[in-house]
């Protein structure tokens, strides 16, 4: 018997019930039959989820030894490293037992004042130390001592006691006795700067820095012989910078250690730097002469890997002699090498100084 016309087919209804479900969703190559995941198509677990920073939402970081944490904070600018104590509970203890950097220009515009800062954060940390670098030269002799005694800062390996600059105190008429604390670390010390104070013959007869690698001296009074007797006293000493000081009138170096050596001799009173004398530096690759330098006359004598000499001044009729050949130089003497001006100072300084060191180097 033959169906009514418009009652629907066995066809139309079949229709309408697709129309109300979903598609269903195409197989994907994990969900194929018979097929085994690949590598690529397994989720890596996360590394934990109790919600303190310990890996929680895949933070890889967290998960990593308090060692290689502590590092990593030491690295940061100090108050940075401080605000990590904030992000989780894993990283709560961190900053404080970490080896502390604390770099005093990161106060410079502290509400509190620069000395009131510092003594807060190294009264807040536990120590030991990595770098400090602040000035002294305007602190009463307990003070500085005090700072430089700080369990926060044992066995540090940078030390950087700032001469006068802009936004620092100015320093007192006459140069001071550096604090006796500074040279607590010299078994550890392999950047050491020291600025605006007077390094006495006392001083520095009873110095030594077994590790010492880079050293600056800046608007420092010390005697010639006080000085070649500090440089003795570094027998690792790789990088040396004497800038604008004063006392001495002739450096004469004998090091087997010296990479790279800038110097800068003006001093507006007193004994000042007249004469460079390179007696024998095997290793000495680099010799920069940086700013105004009234450095008259500088001799090498044995330098045999020498390879980059820079002579940066306004200041005219210093000559240069390579054993019996003598240069008269004029304005800089890196013109003759046919290099770039500023790339070849660059590359020197980089060469010869920490990136704590350029500053020092290149600042008027």
């Amino acid at each position: 018997m033959g169906m009514e016309a418009g009652a629907p087919g066995p066809s139309s209804r079949k229709r309408k019930a697709s129309a109300h479900e979903a598609p269903a969703p195409a197989p994907t190559a994990v969900e194929a039959p018979g097929a085994e995941p690949t590598a690529e198509d397994r989720e890596p677990p996360l590394s934990g989820a109790d919600g303190d920073g310990g890996g929680a939402g895949g933070d890889r970081i967290s998960d990593l030894p308090d060692a290689v944490l502590g590092d990593i904070v030491s690295l940061l600018p100090t108050k940075e490293g401080a605000r990590t104590q904030v992000l989780a509970s894993r990283w709560r203890h961190l900053w404080r037992s970490a080896p502390l950097s604390l770099d005093h220009r990161y106060f410079l515009f502290d509400e509190e004042g620069l000395d009131v800062a510092i003594s807060r954060v190294l009264a807040a940390h536990l120590g030991p130390g990595r770098r400090f670098c602040a000035p002294v030269y305007h602190l009463p002799g307990d003070r500085a001592d005090a700072w430089l005694r700080s369990p926060a800062l044992d066995n540090l390996q940078e030390l950087e006691l700032c001469s006068f600059s802009y936004m620092l105190p100015y320093p007192p008429p006459t140069k001071q006795l550096p604090p006796s604390a500074a040279f607590r670390f010299s078994d550890t010390l392999l950047v050491f700067t020291i600025g605006d104070c007077h390094l006495t013959d006392d001083i520095t007869q009873v110095l030594h820095f077994p590790k010492l690698q880079k050293l600056a001296l800046k608007r420092v009074l010390i005697s010639e012989s006080s000085l070649h007797i500090m440089i003795a006293a570094c027998p690792a000493l790789e990088c040396l910078l004497i800038r604008k000081s004063s006392g001495f009138r002739c450096v004469r170096i004998n090091s087997i250690s010296l990479r790279s050596i800038g110097v800068s001799g003006y001093s507006p009173r007193g004994l000042n730097f007249e004469e460079l004398i390179i007696e024998n530096a095997p290793c000495l690759e680099s010799l920069l002469i940086l700013g105004s330098c009234e450095c008259g006359l500088i001799s090498v004598i044995s330098a045999p890997k020498l390879e980059a000499l820079g002579y940066l001044s306004s200041h005219y009729g210093t000559r240069i002699s390579f054993d019996s050949t003598v240069i008269e130089v004029a304005v800089a003497f890196l013109l003759a090498f046919n290099v770039p001006l500023n790339y070849m100072l660059f590359a020197l300084i980089d060469s010869l100084m920490s990136s704590s060191m350029l500053h020092e180097a290149i600042e008027c």
